[in-house]
């Protein structure tokens, strides 16, 4: 009667088994892309900064070469 008991209330390796594939491996995929998301993010703001950063030398350049010749009268684009 014990040992049917125990049988009953014991997981065995096929079971522990499928709670870790069921339980674990989600958290853990879930927990991964979150990490991914956060990590983009930042790479984000980083690259938005450097874009930021050549769009003002661009334009400090057109400025310098503006009142270096004067307005450009056959500029294309």
């Amino acid at each position: 009667m014990a040992n049917g008991t125990f049988a009953f209330a014991l997981p065995g390796i096929w079971e522990l088994l499928i709670v870790l594939i069921f339980s674990v491996v989600p958290v853990v995929l879930v927990v991964m892309f979150f990490r991914l998301l956060l990590r983009n993010k930042r790479e984000n703001i980083r690259l938005r900064l450097e874009v930021g950063k050549l769009a003002d030398e661009l334009e400090r350049l057109r400025k310098q070469k503006g009142a270096g010749q004067g307005e450009p009268s056959g500029e294309s684009g």
